[in-house]
C-alpha cells in the first residue's frame, strides 16, 4: 500500500469510528419526544336513552388544557358530538355524556395539537389529530 492509499484508509477508518461514536451516544439518551396517545373508557357499556354516564380517559405526551372531543360514527363516518373537555395537569379528562341513537353506538375521543406559532404556518397546516380507540355502548 503506498503513502496516498495509506491516509485514505486512515481518514476513512477515522470517518467510521466517528460516525459509529455519534449513533451510540444517540443511541444512550433517552428518547424524549413520544409520540401522543389517547385513551377512553365508558363507565358503562349499556344505557337508556339520554342516560348520563361518563367517558373518560388519558391524554399522554399533550399539553395540560388540551382540548378532547368525543366523536360517534354515524352512517359514513366520525361525527363530533357537543361533549368537549380539556384535560387536566397530569392529563386525564372525564366528561359526561346522554346518547339519544337506540342500538350500538361506537364512540371515540380525539385531540388535536395546534401547529408552530408561525402565523403561515397556522394558516397553511392543518392540526395532528389523535383519536383513542372506538368503544362501544349500546342504548336500550
Amino acid at each position: 500500500m503506498n503513502h496516498t492509499s495509506a491516509r485514505v484508509a486512515l481518514v476513512t477508518a477515522g470517518l467510521l469510528l466517528s460516525a459509529a461514536a455519534t449513533g451510540a451516544a444517540a443511541a444512550d439518551e433517552p428518547d424524549t419526544e413520544q409520540a401522543p396517545t389517547l385513551t377512553a373508557l365508558a363507565t358503562t357499556r349499556s344505557v337508556t336513552v339520554h342516560e348520563e354516564f361518563r367517558v373518560g380517559g388519558k391524554a399522554a405526551a399533550f399539553p395540560a388544557g388540551t382540548e378532547v372531543t368525543l366523536q360517534q360514527w354515524q352512517r359514513k363516518g366520525w361525527v363530533s358530538l357537543p361533549a368537549q373537555v380539556r384535560t387536566k395537569k397530569d392529563g386525564t379528562y372525564s366528561m359526561r355524556v346522554r346518547l339519544g341513537m337506540k342500538g350500538p353506538n361506537s364512540l371515540r375521543v380525539i385531540a388535536c395539537t395546534a401547529p408552530e406559532s408561525d402565523a403561515y404556518t397556522m394558516l397553511n397546516s392543518p392540526p395532528e389529530c389523535t383519536a383513542s380507540q372506538p368503544l362501544r355502548v349500546t342504548v336500550r
